[in-house]
């Protein structure tokens, strides 16, 4: 047996053994995945300085921001482009939010990004990026990501809109599920077109589970379950994503951010037009007018960042406060399902188990690595070393939550239940898909009912 194996093996076996009995006490740094609001339970604050801290941060994620000029100069920074001004807006409750209304189209959550694969390869090939700070080649009119939404004298950029195409699958059983493939478009753009090999793509906010666990986990915990060249055989290569600095990435679709930090300032400035340090200027293109000349937030005492570093610190130290899901009791069903889920093959991506630092041991049931998803998940973006159907594990605790929420799932959202995620699986888990597959109703049902109970 393979190492991946014997672990995910264990972690079969202990799960079936907690089967009938008593709930199992969990770990003060998880919550019971089936509770209230999962992605809303904060951990024990070691200090009244961090509990202080984490209250500067809520604070930030939660209040809208405005435009200015505006009477306050904490939060005048919004725009002049935009697509939400909280955080909280695109993570109900710390998790995530609808990104499809109930006609098919996109709401404020969906984000419209776009980018340059073949400019990206040339980039690649030089031995000077010319956007080292990116993770892709933007297109030269609208840069990285459409702006629903902008201040003053500005015109928002575009109007986004998703054509979806049904297909039948059929199992062996008879069974049907009928799954949707989204292409994304724009209408009115307002700069003129996209560059001629401009791609859209769309992405969906995950939840903020175990973030805080996530960081402590150590770059040699992920870089051991590394096999870029199969060395043992399993059809599973996963590789990590290597930033221009040689950071590890483990934030995001496709890992392009390699710490918390860096993933909120990112989001800062796309989703909401906030400068902060890693994103000093406003994201407006050379030909974006209003934009350019809108009124800039007045100098706070923390200088002329929308979002300094105090701030994006007490953000981040908020969001790494969270307590991470895990069931606290599976039934048979869900139990059985956790057996089926290894030895389908789903653990070789889906790790069961990471530790931290400090020896914490999570579940995030994640490697936390880029795998081949196949060409039917391939969006044709390279984000850092990520290729086009290259995709960081997702990590599947709190999916239950999700689920019961009514939101999507897959980078794209267009599966609406795990069944059909798991249906759209490619590439390095095609074997793992086709195993699920060929096997009877009540095998694929267990299987469910565990993810259900993450």
């Amino acid at each position: 047996m393979t190492r991946k194996e014997i672990i995910a093996g264990t972690l079969a076996l202990s799960l079936m053994a907690a089967v009938g009995g008593a709930a199992t006490a969990l770990p003060d740094w998880t919550t019971d995945a089936a509770g209230p609001a999962p992605f809303a339970q904060a951990m024990h604050a070691p200090d009244d300085a961090t509990l202080d801290q984490r209250m500067l941060g809520r604070s930030f994620f939660s209040i809208p921001w405005v435009a200015a000029p505006a009477a306050t100069t904490a939060r005048d920074g919004l725009g002049p482009f935009f697509n939400a001004n909280t955080c909280a807006s695109c993570h109900e409750n710390n998790g995530s939010a609808p990104a499809i209304d109930a006609e098919g189209q996109p709401r404020r959550a969906l984000l419209f990004k776009l980018a340059r694969p073949d400019a990206h390869d040339a980039r690649l090939a030089t031995d000077n990026p010319e956007s080292p700070d990116h993770a892709r080649m933007l297109d030269p009119r609208y840069g990285g990501q459409i702006a629903i939404n902008a201040t003053g004298h500005a015109t928002p950029e575009a109007r986004p809109r998703l054509e979806t195409r049904q297909i039948a699958f059929r199992y062996r059983d008879g069974a049907e599920v009928t799954l949707e493939r989204l292409t994304p478009k724009l209408d009115a753009l307002a700069y003129g077109p996209l560059a001629m090999d401009t791609v859209i793509f769309t992405r969906q906010p995950p939840a903020l589970a175990g973030l805080g666990l996530i960081a402590a986990v150590p770059d040699a915990e992920i870089l051991a379950w590394e096999d870029p060249e199969d060395r043992d055989g399993d059809g599973i290569s996963g590789r990590a994503n290597r930033m221009t600095d040689g950071a590890i990435g483990r934030y995001g679709w496709k890992a392009a951010e390699p710490t918390l930090g860096a993933q909120i300032a990112n989001a800062a400035a796309s989703d909401m037009g906030l400068t902060n340090a890693h994103y000093p200027a406003e994201l407006c293109q050379s030909g974006q007018t209003a934009c350019i000349e809108a009124p800039r937030g007045r100098p706070s005492p923390q200088g002329l960042l929308d979002l300094p570093d105090t701030r994006l610190a007490a953000i981040e130290t908020y969001l790494e406060g969270f307590k991470a899901p895990q069931p606290e009791h599976l039934g048979a069903s869900a139990a059985r399902g956790a057996d089926l889920f290894a030895t389908t093959g789903c653990t070789a991506c889906h790790r069961p188990e990471l530790r931290t630092a400090d020896g914490r041991e999570i579940r995030p049931m994640s490697d936390y690595l880029l795998h081949d998803m196949g060409k039917d998940l391939a969006d044709g973006v390279r984000e850092h070393m990520a290729g086009p159907s290259e995709f960081r594990t997702a990590p599947l605790w709190g999916l239950g939550a999700r689920l019961r929420a009514g939101h999507r799932f897959l980078h794209d959202a267009r599966a609406r239940t795990p069944e059909e995620a798991i249906l759209w699986h490619g590439g390095e888990a095609a074997k793992a898909r086709k195993t699920f597959i060929s096997l009877d109703p009540a095998a694929r049902a267990a299987i469910l009912s565990y993810l259900e109970s993450l």
